[in-house]
């Protein structure tokens, strides 16, 4: 079985192939750049490294509740400026797969306030709630779940405010044929220090999938349906001359071995390389693993030395 090998342990040829090999950086925010507390050490000198060599960066995060500009302004600050053409999250790939489709109809959303803003900003008519805590009651339960509204689409990602009766009320709706389900965000684990983590809303969109007996378009990592909006848009005819980097292996790893891509796992979400090596679903398992991506500066200091 393969095993993932340190990047800085290769061969000065092994690292001038593997440079070589790459013209296209994929790669996760939250838990690579940055933790919830702090900038991750490195890790901006790490990617402008790859900038600087000619690699092309797109940032791939399942995270839409914190809104575009904020998160490119966070970027920025922290020394990596992208276009927010370069920036994917649930949100925007939703809000482009239906326009792509010409959706129109009402969309039940179970989500952040910034991707209700997003949708309704691109023209989408959205519902949401209801906002209320109801009596114990079959009747109260009926009276906020039943009603004749046409919702066409139901939306599911992050929500701090999810209740029992929001997801009833998105049963309700989906058990109409032609109303479309529709998720974000996958993670069930939301690691927010190397020793603090919080539960995900991957259980939540996993319970509607299956209780609604609907397949879930998913356009967060590792749906395939954003696999298909991100090769297309960054036109990727060779898939493995692309780089998928992240610190989460199920959200990570698996969307890049899903799309073709070589991946590379940063460990600076708690993960060992113990804990790596004891990993036996293949779908799993990265091609290359580093500390943290300022690994990546190193990396490039030791091809460039080998050059002189």
């Amino acid at each position: 079985m393969h095993k993932p090998r340190h990047l800085l342990a290769l061969s000065t040829e092994e690292k001038r192939t593997f440079l070589d090999s790459i013209d296209h950086v994929f790669s996760d925010i939250d838990g690579v750049v940055w933790n919830v507390t702090e900038v991750i050490d490195g890790s901006s000198a790490g990617f402008q490294a790859l900038r600087d060599v000619g690699k092309k960066l797109t940032f791939v995060t399942n995270n839409s509740v914190r809104p575009e500009e904020q998160c490119l302004a966070k970027l920025k600050k922290t020394g990596i400026e992208i276009d927010a053409d370069n920036l994917i999250h649930p949100g925007k790939s939703i809000a482009e797969y239906l326009t792509s489709i010409k959706f129109e109809g009402l969309i039940y959303a179970i989500a952040s306030n910034s991707i209700k803003d997003l949708l309704r900003n691109e023209g989408f008519q959205v519902k949401e709630g209801p906002h209320v805590i109801i009596e114990e009651s079959l009747p109260q339960l009926i009276a906020n779940v039943v009603d004749s509204e046409p919702v066409k689409a139901v939306v599911i990602d992050f929500d701090f405010n999810l209740t029992l009766t929001t997801m009833m009320k998105a049963n309700f709706y989906l058990r109409r044929p032609d109303c479309l389900l529709i998720g974000g965000a996958t993670d069930y684990i939301l690691p927010a220090t190397k020793d603090m983590s919080f539960m995900g809303p991957g259980g939540f969109l996993k319970a509607l999938e299956d209780t609604s007996g609907k397949e879930m378009l998913i356009f967060g990592k590792p749906g395939k349906a954003l696999a298909d909006i991100l090769i297309k848009r960054f036109e990727i005819k060779e898939t493995n001359r692309a780089l998928m980097i992240g610190d989460m292996l199920e959200q990570d790893i698996r969307f890049g071995k899903m799309c073709n891509f070589q991946t590379l796992l940063v460990l600076t979400s708690g993960m060992t390389p113990e804990e790596l090596c004891k990993q036996t679903d293949p779908n799993l398992i990265p091609d290359y693993y580093v500390d943290s991506m300022g690994d990546f500066v190193q990396f490039i200091n030791d091809i460039k030395k080998s050059n002189a």
